[in-house]
């Protein structure tokens, strides 16, 4: 049933972030009021099927993240850590991996801060070169978890499918920067 799917893989997503990427154009301010937790638990895990059969085992479209990318653990709920990522200059990350963490709860929000040279001069904001990727998961005994890393863009279509491989992927650049524009003091991640 999914061979016609895994067999146009590249047709699909080209396809699928183009149409995201003209909404999120379009859309501008508005484009974060679309519900995407809730979307992206639905079609991110299917996504992550189809593109292991057609790319191979090193591509990943879920994943649990590591106790190494550990930021912080807020006493705020997630909602308050959201509205400080925002008016630190991060956006909704719909095209981002879904994520479980070291507890095994699944992410709550997902938010990029987009740097470097733009695909082209005059290119929105969003189509920078690479992103700062913070995650947020549910604390066990209340508050939030702040996770994050330094990566290629997902939205810029010459960087997709290594952003998706994890290459150049830096997460004591991400975690530092993440913990600077919020304001935090950097946790040290636990010891393996």
């Amino acid at each position: 049933m999914l061979d016609p799917l895994t067999n146009h893989i590249y047709e699909i997503a080209g396809a699928a972030i183009v149409a995201i990427g003209i909404a999120r154009y379009y859309y501008g301010p508005q484009f974060r009021e679309v519900p995407w937790q809730p979307l992206r638990r639905v079609f991110i895990p299917l996504a992550h099927t189809i593109a292991k059969r057609s790319l191979g085992e090193d591509f990943y479209a879920t994943y649990e993240v590591s106790e190494k990318e550990h930021i912080a653990t807020l006493e705020a709920e997630p909602e308050a850590v959201i509205e400080n990522l925002e008016a630190a200059g991060f956006v909704v990350e719909p095209l981002a991996g879904l994520k479980t963490d070291w507890n095994g709860n699944t992410e709550v929000g997902s938010y990029a801060l987009h740097r470097g040279p733009r695909l082209f001069p005059g290119a929105p904001e969003w189509l920078r070169e690479r992103q700062d990727h913070a995650t947020l998961f549910p604390a066990p005994g209340g508050g939030t978890i702040v996770t994050g890393h330094n990566e290629f863009n997902s939205w810029r279509p010459d960087l997709a499918e290594r952003h998706y491989r994890g290459e150049t992927l830096d997460i004591q650049t991400g975690r530092e920067h993440i913990a600077a524009k919020l304001g935090i003091t950097l946790e040290s991640p636990p010891e393996p």
